[in-house]
């Protein structure tokens, strides 16, 4: 019994949900922001929906003692910053409301231009699932036909190094403009930037294998196919996936940055087009839907990975 009210009591009483109460209170609070400035202040109905969705989420996280302490720690870090800006910004409107608008508005934002921002969610994730798919597929059966053969690691693995060091984001604009099409020049972008590091990354898995797992294999007569295709690369699924959010977050950022060269459709697009024309309300707005777009992304890895792969090395 009392450990249960120590449970409830951490539960219930820290940082996080005391600036959660904090960010509510501040809309009882007049606003200078909406007495002062033309634009006004929107609807803080939408800003509320996402406070009590993260808050429900960091309670629903508080079931698993593991990730309860990290699960606080960040909730509490979140609703401290939402504090902050809400009440700085929106109530006493000490920064340029320009370049720092209020919450309300960023957050209406989804629901005036929630058509544009889904058109666009849809395209940068095309362009992103048909990239990285084709890239890692690829990179890992290339990698590990080379690191299947010594000599072959030899001539080709000095050659990826060096080509790897090249930043994807140097030659996107090269891309974008000898390319016919701009969906041709992003999907290519994104190949780039996810293949070359699959591609050693597949050639070092390969020599990590151990070599008795190899032995029994060719003991048991299996075909080099067999034993590449069946064996080595399931054996590395988990090392394949753990460097999926490396390959996602390189991705993306090079997607944005071919998106906001030459689109006219996608999350990059959204935010370069807000820019041009000063609206840093709506370029906010699609910066925290491309930050909310790769932490589900990510949680979507990490629990394809807890379900697919069983196994452990």
């Amino acid at each position: 019994m009392i450990e249960k009210r120590k449970v409830l009591r951490d539960v219930v009483f820290n940082a996080a949900n005391l600036f959660f109460v904090l960010t509510f209170a501040c809309f009882l609070l007049p606003s200078k922001y909406a007495a002062e400035m033309r634009i006004g202040l929107k609807s803080p109905f939408v800003f509320s929906v996402v406070l009590c969705a993260s808050e429900l989420f960091f309670l629903f996280q508080s079931r698993n003692e593991k990730k309860w302490r990290s699960a606080r720690d960040i909730a509490g870090f979140v609703f401290f910053v939402a504090f902050i800006w809400e009440f700085l910004v929106s109530r006493l409107n000490l920064f340029p409301f320009v370049f720092v608008p209020a919450l309300e508005n960023v957050f209406h934002v989804f629901v005036q231009d929630w058509k544009l921002i889904v058109t666009g969610f849809f395209s940068s994730m095309y362009l992103l699932i048909v990239g990285m798919t084709s890239a890692i597929a690829s990179a890992v059966i290339l990698g590990t036909l080379v690191g299947w053969n010594s000599r072959l690691t030899k001539a080709v693995y000095p050659i990826a190094k060096a080509v790897s060091t090249v930043p994807p984001l140097i030659y996107t604009p090269y891309v974008v403009l000898i390319m016919p099409t701009f969906r041709m020049a992003s999907i290519f972008v994104i190949f780039l930037t996810n293949f070359w590091s699959s591609f050693m990354g597949s050639i070092n898995n390969t020599a990590f294998v151990e070599g008795k797992i190899v032995n029994s294999a060719k003991v048991l007569n299996l075909s080099t196919p067999v034993i590449l295709f069946r064996i080595i690369i399931p054996f590395n699924l988990p090392r394949i996936i753990n460097g999926l959010p490396i390959q996602l977050a390189s991705a993306l950022m090079t997607l944005t940055a071919a998106e906001m060269l030459g689109a006219d459709s996608g999350m990059g697009f959204y935010v370069r087009m807000s820019l041009n024309y000063a609206n840093y309300t709506k370029a906010i707005a699609g910066i925290f839907f491309i930050g909310f777009v790769v932490t589900i992304l990510n949680g979507v890895i990490n629990t394809a990975k807890k379900k697919l792969i069983k196994w452990k090395y």
